[in-house]
């Protein structure tokens, strides 16, 4: 009985699970794609950053930021003007990616709404053309 009334309560938290299980295998897939590449591929497959910063302390390393919070254009990929709104973007999933000499060298994900509610959506969005060649 004790056995059945765990998995009862599980069964919520699996379904959940298994919405976002293609959403983290898009981050995933991205990420292992574009670890690499020449950075100029993010302008195409993700579009405009938000900001571009040196890391300090090199002269070749730069930081990309983009937030599933920027605009679209027409084909999906972000435009950094305008800049997004405040309180969408406080929820929003964002991604530094590190570029070194041209190429692409880390890529870090953040999504501030937490893992929950679909949320993870918003992450794949950013990357997804990145997989799927679009």
């Amino acid at each position: 009985m004790r056995t059945e009334h765990a998995l009862l309560a599980a069964l919520p938290a699996l379904a959940l699970a298994g919405c976002g299980a293609p959403h983290l295998k898009t981050l995933h897939t991205a990420e292992q794609a574009l670890i690499g590449e020449d950075a100029d591929i993010l302008a195409h497959c993700i579009g405009e950053p938000l900001e571009i910063r040196e890391v300090p302390g090199t002269s070749s390393t730069r930081l990309y930021r983009y937030s599933s919070a920027q605009s679209r254009n027409a084909e999906g990929r972000l435009l950094s003007d305008p800049a997004p709104d405040p309180d969408r973007d406080a929820t929003a999933c964002v991604f530094d990616i590190r570029v070194r000499d041209g190429r692409i060298v880390a890529i870090a994900s953040d999504n501030r709404a937490g893992w929950g509610f679909g949320s993870i959506k918003r992450c794949s969005a950013v990357v997804e053309r990145c997989v799927d060649g679009r």
